[in-house]
């Protein structure tokens, strides 16, 4: 959480922290500047002491909203200044820039460096900084970062934009289904007006202007039908036609305005399901239950996964554990963190080192899935779960899970 920033700073000894670059894609600029559009932003903190924002002179308002310390880019660290002294030479400009806010800004000892930044622009830059320095030392971090760690447990507020995520999306994923109901069929074909099939890349076109009807937004979401559906990250191709009786996974996962994703998986077979897809999709529902039902503080994340593979394996299903790399049965983790990233700690994984406990303010996927493509299908079932900082158990998740959708 925001609040355990400078107890983190203290376990690794930093004294400052940089966060570098535009908002756009910048998930740690956004963590702490609450998703406000900014362009060339940084926010930099010493520790015991509140982050301070240096933005644009146009960006005021944006800037303003975020409740951080101020000061103008333009008025105090003016770049065509900096360009005029250096002879338009970008790139001295950019590291005396930098080395101006860490020097006058008093940002000594150990100084983690985040954000976003083109990995060669960086190494360029920030090499030069650090030679000039006398009195810091730039620290970059890999894996569990100060910040990956800061935003693995969400704070109650930050779960009620989640909350809202889940509420949204579960209105999307209504309105498909009413959508696709809306449609008559033809032998095993759903049809359009005009009596040509409805393909499955018009359901997705509905789906994102849905999504985007309701201020969130999404760069992809899944929808797979029969063979497709089998292959877990298969988008589905827009030109297949919907068919009764084939397995549908429907997997979306938008974010707010404000940044946070929700993530949900449903299966869906039209007008009736074949046998096997049934009791796949039975198998899947019964494992998940078990766990919404076993989850909580201080358990071993990695429980749930073992929880799982023994349950898929006693049906005589392959699992990764027991056919590593293969592609039938059950064939993933179950589930992963989500917050302003789709994919975030903790992982509900049993990966080597993963010796994480469900705490609270962490918000999880929970997803296990069966795949069998040569016999055309796939089945999934899933939901986001949070823990509130009183370690209550909330589903973010609110939507039926009937496996049959009745058409027409």
């Amino acid at each position: 959480m925001r609040s355990d920033l400078d107890r983190l700073m203290a376990e690794r000894n930093l004294d400052a922290f940089l966060v570098l670059g535009d908002s756009h894609g910048n998930t740690i600029m956004n963590y702490l500047t609450g998703g406000v559009m900014l362009e060339r932003a940084v926010v930099f903190k010493r520790r015991g002491e509140g982050a301070a924002l240096i933005h644009g002179g146009m960006e005021r308002d944006n800037a303003a909203a975020t409740g951080l310390r101020l000061i103008d880019r333009d008025a105090n660290y003016n770049m065509f200044a900096y360009l005029q002294k250096l002879d338009g030479n970008t790139l001295a400009a950019q590291v005396a820039y930098l080395c101006d806010v860490i020097e006058g800004q008093g940002l000594h000892g150990r100084v983690g460096v985040y954000g976003m930044y083109d990995a060669g622009a960086a190494m360029a830059v920030l090499n030069q900084v650090q030679d000039r320095l006398s009195n810091s030392e730039l620290v970059g971090e890999f894996g569990d970062t100060l910040f990956s760690l800061a935003r693995e447990t969400k704070d109650d507020w930050e779960i009620a934009q989640m909350v809202e995520a889940g509420r949204l999306t579960a209105i999307v994923v209504g309105e498909t289904q009413e959508f696709i109901q809306s449609h008559r069929t033809r032998g095993d074909l759903v049809i359009k007006s005009d009596g040509e099939p409805l393909t499955v890349g018009e359901v997705q076109s509905f789906t994102n202007s849905r999504v985007y009807a309701h201020g969130m937004s999404q760069d992809h979401h899944i929808f797979a039908q029969g063979r497709e559906a089998g292959v877990p990250h298969n988008h589905g191709s827009a030109d297949v036609p919907l068919r009764l009786g084939q397995s549908i996974v429907f997997d979306i996962f938008p974010k707010t305005a404000g940044g946070y994703y929700h993530d949900m998986t449903r299966t869906w077979c039209l007008g009736y399901a074949p046998e096997a897809v049934a009791e796949a999709y039975a198998q899947c529902k019964e494992i998940f239950d078990q766990v919404i039902a076993n989850v909580a503080v201080g358990k071993p994340c990695r429980d749930f996964q073992a929880m799982t593979l023994d349950y898929f394996e006693a049906k005589g299903h392959p699992t990764a554990r027991t056919h590593p790399g293969g592609h039938d049965g059950y064939v993933h983790s179950l589930g992963h963190g989500l917050g302003l990233d789709i994919h975030e700690a903790p992982s509900l994984g049993i990966a080597a080192g993963n010796t994480r406990l469900l705490q609270p303010g962490h918000v999880v996927s929970v997803e296990p899935g069966l795949y069998y493509p040569d016999q055309g299908y796939g089945v999934r079932v899933e939901d986001t779960v949070a823990f509130t900082e009183s370690g209550a158990l909330i589903t973010l998740t609110q939507y039926p899970y009937d496996l049959v959708i009745p058409m027409k």
